[in-house]
């Protein structure tokens, strides 16, 4: 028996109810609640974000990997221009409808 302290709030396994669930049924209902979690964490938006962001990024880098350096500026361009852009339209949108 692992005798660590667990977190109530994370690990099942610290409720007082675990004991009376079968043994046999354990590492299914964990790995279920595992399955659960990820999917819960795969639907917020911000890590799709971060996921798209990071496939993205990781296929832009991979014409560096090939030899193609200049390949790869050109593709990571639009993620570095974007963001002060995007900056930039919003000041004028906002300067022109506070004028």
């Amino acid at each position: 028996m692992d005798r660590r302290r667990r977190d109530p709030d994370t690990d099942p396994r610290a409720h007082p109810w675990w004991v009376h669930v079968p043994r046999s049924e354990r590492a299914g209902r964990l790995q279920r609640l595992r399955w659960l979690r990820l999917r819960e964490w795969l639907k917020r938006r911000g890590t799709r974000i971060r996921l798209a962001v990071l496939v993205y990024v990781l296929l832009c880098v991979l014409p560096l990997l090939i030899g193609q350096p200049h390949l790869t500026m050109f593709a990571l361009l639009p993620v570095l221009l974007v963001p002060p852009v995007g900056y930039m339209a919003y000041l004028l949108a906002w300067h022109d409808y506070h004028r």
